[in-house]
């Protein structure tokens, strides 16, 4: 405070960047888990979901690399992986990294779903068919993975 008893705007200023700063520094705490849609078992899955849908597989590669140093039981981080990895045309690793996720979580219906498209893309329709039997019995014949693999199968 000045002599007059007010706070001098500098310091005001300083203040609320140090407020507006703070989710920044933090933003981990928050978003771990914060989000449903993008988290698996409080792993923030954001940023991953983030380069994959722009087509940024081999940054999404790196990034769920090393997530899975801390979490090397995450069956989504994996499907990512796989998928990001098949995106890239590097079938082989694909397939082990599916079936890792499957191995965690044999009901991983996004799993199961990408394995069967890697399936196609291999010329292997019949294993695909199996996943999709599979699919019909965790979640039915109305669930969005079970219609795009079923689909996918057709064309």
């Amino acid at each position: 405070m000045d002599r007059n008893g007010e706070t001098p705007k500098m310091i005001k200023a300083c203040a609320v960047m140090m407020m507006l700063a703070t989710p920044l520094l933090t933003g981990n705490a928050f978003a771990m888990g914060s989000s449903d849609s993008w988290s698996s078992e409080g792993t923030d899955l954001s940023a991953v979901t983030e380069l994959v849908d722009t087509g940024m597989y081999d940054m999404a590669i790196d990034k769920i690399e090393t997530m899975l140093e801390e979490d090397p039981e995450n069956a989504d981080l994996y499907n990512y992986l796989a998928y990001s990895q098949r995106k890239m045309g590097d079938f082989d690793s694909a397939a082990q990294n599916y079936e890792r996720a499957l191995m965690i979580d044999p009901e991983h219906v996004g799993a199961l779903e990408y394995q069967g498209e890697l399936f196609l893309q291999t010329g292997k329709p019949e294993m695909a068919q199996e996943n999709l039997a599979r699919l019909e019995q965790l979640c039915g014949m109305d669930c969005e993975e079970y219609k795009t693999l079923a689909s996918s199968i057709t064309n």
